[in-house]
């Protein structure tokens, strides 16, 4: 940890969805791109490159001092990590790529142990709040974290100071309303996973509150524009500025890069005071640039995210309410250009406000942001101008009414011409030799900011002229002739040692070869990268899914031969009332105490009891561990009085990073007293392996894992199953009920809200206010009491009933095994 923070210039890393968004990012300025390949990236669903496209995209960017970052930031199941992924990143790691994104632990541990020259970068879906998490994942080959996009500007800075590694900061595009990682939401609805890279946004669906009230889009955020804190974010000393947007067409990827690159070096060359001072003398050119960017995309205006604090700072185009979530419409918003003025049974006429070019697209809206007709325009207008247009019969077009438009035709344009019709050249300097009976020589030069190449070639042996002698100014004019190449001569000098006979062609054939090399050595990799044999070879024959400790078979069944441990029934409890049933019930072994709904005292008391009860007594570290909370909890380890050091407990249940180090490092506690939860995403074998590196013993199954893809787990480690609980969709940051009701704070939280999408499915909302998050759970709980054979047939000897919305009855029920019908997750059903 450092006190001092650094002001740096980051990189400007832009998103890569296809080909042609790969050059428009180079061609607008980007220093970096992350890109998925043909599998395991967040965004399957984008026009990917594969195979060959994609070693050429890397030689591409290469080319242009560009790094290539490639996103292997999902879940893998065991067959997939064991029989794909090396084959997978094999090429590509040979070609040079620079980094993989990862969000998977088990992908980690194993990346860096087959490709150990890879950089590898932390995902944002890894829900990482703190730079102390850099101490488990450094030794892995991490070099770079990207925190929850939740955290703020001060966050930030205390991150910067926690830790060596980079950091990657979202600042432009879509916001998920979960913590990125945490969320289920369309796996458990619809089977296409988030974590698989297939979420089908139900966050951007309509969604109505139990008493009738805020019906809208209640989930869906508006879009991050960060623009206007590049100076805090380089004053932090962040190492790369994010844009979101693998989904976005090129001309957006090329736009959001040039506006990004603009600013961060304009802040770079004048500083803060001198930057804040141009900023306020342009005022017109800055905002003129973010209608740019909202003409492109925006939802309901802009939000500046979580940099100001928890809720957001709304601004730019169109102006809204002051938070971040774009309630009345899911979409792009467009941005205003007039207001009607008159209607017809007919026509409609509006002013414009701004200027329209032929081909816009325009939409008439209401109060409520509600799209009552378009059109595409089909000649262009001046501002002030009355434009009259006939309407559809049956669109409800009232006078006042606002016309947005949704596709600036002339800004579209504008941007393929700048940055789409051709690729960017590079500048090099020549110099050409020649003389009497000695071969004639080039030499290719490039200069850049942080890299140089050149390359030299000698020719044809030179021979006196018998007639006309070659001239220097007309050797120049052939070097020069650059067309149909990347690169632009900019100085090229001639020298000339007597009357020498110097074909064209032969220079042009000198000219063509000395710039091939060149090419080849700036697109060539700056790693020294070799990979031996297959993968199989690497391992003596054994395929990697034979690697790890054994799989479950039925001989490891609890109360069966072979089995040394007992079957034990865990509880989950939520509130106070919810562990007393569970001290009192015989049947529970072990209980874990959620902390969002009980403070100190009542932990203290309730472990005291279970545990003189003959209980193990475990404690629920927060679903997500911020700065502050962490701070708290280090405060009271220093003063002797915190609850993670009873003596009573057996143990601790985590469900994130912060955690673990917090119990292992400031604690003290053991690791192997440590429990990870379902959402830590023990998916595959190198998952669970890379927790058995920290010395955890005992992991829980993902919610995510079939019955059937259980069985392919290692035995090696002791592995619950949640068997009855409501399932946690989303843990936002975000609060339904403040945005709907008011902050419940004062309350003490714990409040139930009930939504219901368009389909009557419903949703309890749940606001932890100690921690200052939301989950939102499935409104049907999972039961899988009549699975728990098959759960036994995999080696799982503890079953969890997770207790959270529960009526005392529910639970009693539950307890003494009358459960409810509920739904089967995905235990049959695999997701996507």
């Amino acid at each position: 940890m450092t006190d001092e923070i650094q002001r740096k210039k980051p990189e400007i890393l832009s998103p890569a969805g296809s080909i042609e968004s790969v050059r428009a990012a180079v061609n607008a300025g980007c220093d970096a791109i992350y890109i998925g390949g043909s599998q395991f990236g967040a965004r399957a669903y984008a026009d990917n490159p594969q195979g060959d496209d994609m070693r050429e995209v890397i030689r591409y960017c290469h080319r242009y001092g560009v790094k290539v970052y490639m996103t292997v930031n999902t879940l893998l199941k065991p067959e997939e990590l064991a029989d794909s992924l090396y084959d997978y990143i094999a090429p590509y790691y040979l070609e040079g790529l620079d980094a993989a994104i990862v969000q998977d632990v088990g992908v980690m541990r194993f990346l860096h142990r087959h490709f150990p020259g890879l950089d590898l970068h932390a995902s944002t879906q890894m829900t990482l709040t703190m730079g102390e998490s850099a101490s488990v994942l450094e030794p892995y080959g991490v070099t770079r974290i990207v925190p929850a996009r939740e955290l703020s500007l001060p966050e930030l800075a205390d991150m910067r100071r926690e830790t060596g590694l980079e950091l990657e900061i979202f600042v432009h595009g879509a916001l998920c309303y979960c913590y990125s990682g945490q969320c289920l939401f369309s796996s458990m609805l619809g089977g296409r996973s988030g974590n698989r890279g297939r979420c089908a946004q139900p966050c951007r669906q309509l969604y109505q509150c139990e008493d009738g009230r805020g019906a809208g889009y209640l989930l869906s955020p508006r879009e991050h524009c960060s623009l206007e804190h590049i100076g805090d974010l380089m004053e932090i000393g962040v190492d790369s500025l994010k844009l979101e947007g693998r989904m976005k067409r090129p001309e957006y990827v090329a736009l959001t890069t040039a506006m990004y690159r603009k600013y961060v070096d304009l802040y770079d060359k004048l500083g803060r005071t001198d930057y804040e001072q141009y900023l306020a003398c342009h005022q017109s050119e800055w905002q003129e640039d973010v209608r740019k960017l909202a003409e492109l995309y925006n939802r309901q205006g802009f939000t500046s995210g979580y940099m100001e604090g928890r809720s957001g700072v709304p601004y730019a185009v169109p102006k809204g309410k002051g938070d971040m979530i774009a309630d009345l419409r899911p979409n792009h918003g467009g941005v205003q250009v007039g207001t009607v003025t008159a209607v017809d049974p007919h026509t409609a006429t509006y002013r414009l406000e701004r200027d329209v070019h032929a081909q816009d697209v325009v939409e008439f809206r209401d109060g409520k942001q509600r799209t009552s007709y378009e059109y595409t325009i089909g000649e262009g207008r001046r501002k002030g101008e009355l434009v009259k247009t006939r309407y559809l019969k049956g669109s409800r077009i009232r006078k006042g009414d606002s016309v947005y438009r949704t596709k600036d035709a002339g800004l579209l344009e504008e941007i393929r011409e700048h940055y789409l019709s051709e690729d960017a050249k590079l500048t090099v300097s020549m110099h050409f030799e020649a003389a009497e009976g000695e071969t004639m020589k080039l030499c290719a030069a490039f200069q850049g900011e942080d890299r140089e190449a050149s390359f030299l070639l000698e020719g044809d042996i030179c021979q006196k002229a018998q007639k006309s002698a070659a001239e220097e100014e007309s050797i120049r004019r052939i070097l020069c002739q650059t067309g149909g190449t990347v690169f632009r001569c900019s100085n090229c000098r001639v020298k000339l040692t007597g009357e020498l006979f110097i074909p064209v062609g032969a220079v042009k054939r000198l000219r063509r070869e000395v710039l091939a090399g060149l090419l080849e050595k700036l697109e060539a990799s700056e790693y020294d990268r070799h990979i031996g044999k297959p993968l199989t070879e690497i391992n003596n024959g054994q395929p990697e899914s034979e690697m790890y400790a054994e799989p479950m078979h039925p001989e490891h069944v609890a109360g069966q031969s072979g089995s040394k441990d007992p079957e034990r029934i865990v509880v989950s409890v939520l509130y106070d009332w919810q562990a007393q049933k569970a001290i009192d019930d015989p049947g529970v072994d072990d209980i874990y105490l959620r902390t969002e709904q009980m403070d100190d005292s009542e932990l203290r008391r309730l472990i005291r009891k279970g545990a003189a009860s003959g209980k193990n007594m475990y404690l629920m570290m927060p679903l997500i561990f911020r700065e502050a909370v962490y701070r708290s909890e280090q405060q009271k380890l220093s003063r002797g009085d915190s609850i993670y050091r009873m003596s009573e407990l057996t143990g601790y249940v985590i469900r994130n990073m912060e955690s673990f180090v917090f119990l292992t490092k400031e604690a003290g506690i053991a690791a192997e007293r440590v429990i990870t939860d379902a959402n830590l995403y023990t998916a595959n074998n190198e998952a669970l392996s890379w927790w058995q590196d920290q010395g955890v013993k005992h992991c829980t199954v993902p919610l995510e894992l079939t019955g059937q893809e259980c069985q392919e787990l290692s035995t090696s480690v002791d592995i619950e199953a949640v068997i009855y609980g409501y399932i946690p969709l989303m843990v936002s940051a975000q609060c339904v009920h403040r945005h709907q009701k008011g902050c419940q704070k004062k309350n003490g939280g714990g409040q139930l809200l009930w939504m219901q999408d368009a389909k009557k499915r419903t949703f309890v909302v749940l606001n932890c206010c100690k921690y200052c998050y939301n989950i939102i759970y499935h409104g049907e709980p999972l039961c899988l009491d009549e699975e728990r054979q098959q759960y036994r047939k995999c080696g799982i000897k503890r079953f969890r009933y997770d207790f959270t919305i529960e009526t005392p009855q529910e639970m009693t029920d539950v307890l003494k095994g009358r459960f409810p019908e509920g739904q089967k997750g995905h235990f049959y059903d695999p997701v996507q």
